[in-house]
């Protein structure tokens, strides 16, 4: 009989030693998987960043185009400032925006090409507008992965 408990007990050993194995063998690539994530994120990140700083760039151009076009007097700062505006739009922009950047760029540029007629103090409540959605959109850029960001950008198609 003892013999028979020493052998039971041996193998009980050993099952315990195997499932112990194992779950310690999941547990590590679990971590594994979640360290391997968070490298990605990291890479993301990394990645994002000279964009990042594109988009805050080109965002700053745009903003100070559309404040000096609300603010100035004399016509030919405003126009150049339009000018500017609409270069950046058709252009910079179009690379770095979000959809609600662009829907207010869109909604400014209606009172400079005549869409909508606005006073300054109507311009300047639009321009406070695009800027809340620049820093809006540059708080979530940040927060975005390239393929997210992407996501939430307008897709562009030349005709029909």
């Amino acid at each position: 009989m003892v013999p028979m408990i020493t052998a039971l007990i041996a193998i009980a050993g050993f099952w315990f030693g195997l499932l112990r194995y194992q779950d310690e063998q999941q547990k590590n690539r679990l971590e594994q998987e979640k360290q391997s994530l968070r490298e990605e994120e990291s890479r993301e990140r990394e990645f994002m960043k000279p964009w990042l700083e594109n988009q805050r760039e080109t965002y700053q151009q745009a903003l100070s185009a559309a404040a000096t076009v609300t603010n100035s007097d004399n016509a030919e700062t405003r126009r150049r400032a339009a000018e500017e505006f609409w270069r950046l739009y058709q252009g910079k922009m179009i690379l770095v925006e979000t959809k609600p950047v662009s829907d207010a760029m869109v909604v400014f540029g209606h009172c400079l090409d005549g869409t909508q007629t606005c006073t300054r103090p109507q311009m300047n409540d639009l321009c406070h507008a695009l800027a809340t959605k620049m820093a809006e959109s540059m708080a979530a850029t940040a927060r975005m992965t390239f393929k997210e960001f992407a996501a939430n950008q307008f897709k562009y198609t030349a005709g029909p």
